[in-house]
């Protein structure tokens, strides 16, 4: 199968936070504390949980987790005590284009990488690219299995 081309970062911390409010703007309250103090977020995910709390998964680069860390610490209005923090993870993905006239792309994705026995920690996808993020050490067999199987322009 084609693709436009394969992504990836390294040296990145995987932030979940599991017990933000699920209420309008929640979310952006926040992520805009990491926004004021300049820390780019290399990947984002959110969703509700039955309890009524919304599970915002994120990563930054790891220059950047000492500041994600205090900001952790301080800001404990905004952001509550239920946080789980995985490091040395990497980005790997896949991206368009056209993925909307691709059916199956992910399921083709996630299947390479687990007949690869690499475990998947968070996804991510756009209407042109799906991302997972993977142990640091998974992440050149990922790569690997990725280029094995998909065709690059």
């Amino acid at each position: 199968m084609k693709i436009g081309g394969i992504i990836e970062q390294r040296q990145l911390a995987l932030y979940t936070i599991a017990s933000i409010k699920d209420k309008p703007g929640s979310v952006a309250e926040v992520l805009s504390v990491f926004a004021e103090e300049g820390i780019n977020l290399a990947y984002i995910t959110e969703a509700s949980n039955k309890e009524g709390n919304a599970v915002l998964s994120f990563c930054v680069d790891c220059d950047d987790k000492c500041k994600i860390d205090d900001i952790i610490k301080n800001k404990t209005k905004v952001i509550s005590a239920n946080i789980q923090k995985t490091e040395n993870v990497g980005l790997i993905g896949v991206y368009g284009p056209h993925f909307r006239e691709k059916p199956a792309i992910a399921v083709k994705l996630f299947s390479v990488l687990g007949k690869a026995k690499i475990n998947i920690l968070g996804i991510s996808s756009s209407i042109s690219t799906i991302s997972c993020i993977v142990d640091i050490q998974d992440l050149d067999k990922s790569k690997e299995a990725l280029l094995d199987y998909f065709e690059l322009p």
